[in-house]
């Protein structure tokens, strides 16, 4: 049989009967997926016992993750922290930028049993979660040096395009740079810009450094009579189509470029962090040519942003370790 996890505190001259480790309830909530995962905690320990990811589309709101995810978990929740797509004020969620749900404070704390509740931006949540990333979860691409004094950058690319910061007291903050105006810089960005700013009015960096965006610039670099791709069928084939090669690229130029935009805003001299499904599909190691000389490619800054560490993150429960992290400040509250 093997050793309980618990043993420490079983053989504990302070244990009673009565002795529970305190459960924690983390959730990452995105316009794709949503995952939550319990933990439980003693002192500085976290320990995952449970975890699952649910098709946010196959939900009609958040509540009813959670009530599916509870279903089965048999013991109180003592404190939650879900990390959201959205701007997050004095405890009002704003609109959810990818996801059609409604967020209710009131119904979250009926849903989970208790209000001690934290409610934070999803990338946020991955900004709290960098401060114990193992090496061995992150991949190079700019090794530069790091400013023991400077910020550390966030940049989740996925369905949308978010942006945290990390200070280096530990404060996290989130931001909704993404948001920003989309910035053309040649003919076809004008071309792309005209296009997207017919269907949606502002072009932000969203509309071209995200998932959603990959169809689109396909579709402009192959022609109206070209059949519409998936952006998964765009980055599998862009290993032998040429056309689908260049959009994969032109991606990565708009994620760079954005990139190098949002370190010089957030000072992100401390080093530059890249997670998020889609950056893992279009960037890695041997190809990030096309985004790293869109990073650097500032002007009189670009002496710069060489100078800091770019990093591209392979941990699945980042944004999840993160709002765990920050659910442990809430279990001294009264």
């Amino acid at each position: 049989m093997s050793p309980s996890p618990l043993g420490g505190v079983l053989n504990s001259p302070d244990y009673s009967p009565s002795f529970r480790l305190a459960r924690i309830l983390a959730g990452d909530i995105g316009g794709t997926n949503s995952r939550l995962a319990v933990y439980s905690h003693q002192a500085d320990r976290l320990e995952l016992l449970h975890q699952e990811t649910y098709p946010s589309s196959e939900h009609c709101c958040l509540t009813d993750v959670l009530a599916v995810f509870l279903e089965n978990q048999y013991e109180d929740i003592d404190a939650v922290c879900l990390g959201l797509p959205a701007p997050i004020q004095s405890d009002m969620v704003f609109p959810l930028t990818n996801l059609p749900w409604q967020i209710d404070r009131e119904q979250v704390f009926r849903a989970v049993g208790t209000d001690r509740v934290a409610l934070i931006n999803d990338v946020e949540a991955s900004a709290m979660g960098i401060q114990g990333i193992s090496e061995d979860n992150l991949v190079c691409l700019q090794s530069g040096r790091a400013n023991a004094g400077g910020n550390r950058v966030v940049i989740s690319v996925g369905t949308g395009l978010g942006v945290s910061a990390l200070t280096p007291s530990g404060r996290t903050f989130a931001t909704e740079s993404g948001h920003t105006s989309f910035s053309p810089s040649c003919a076809f960005d004008l071309d792309l810009f005209g296009r997207l700013q017919v269907e949606f009015g502002h072009v932000s960096w969203e509309r071209v450094a995200s998932g959603p965006a990959l169809p689109g610039i396909h579709a402009l670099l192959a022609g109206e009579h070209c059949p519409r791709l998936a952006a998964s069928e765009i980055v599998y084939r862009s290993g032998s189509d040429p056309v689908c090669r260049q959009a994969v690229e032109t991606l990565q130029r708009y994620i760079g470029s954005a990139a190098g935009d949002f370190a010089l805003t957030l000072m992100g001299s401390g080093g530059l962090y890249l997670t998020g499904g889609v950056a893992s599909n279009v960037i890695n190691g041997e190809s990030a040519h096309q985004f790293l000389r869109a990073f650097r490619d500032k002007g009189r800054m670009s002496a710069l942003l060489e100078k800091i560490p770019v990093y591209l993150v392979h941990e699945d429960n980042l944004a999840l370790r993160g709002a765990a992290q920050t659910a442990i400040t809430l279990l001294a509250s009264p």
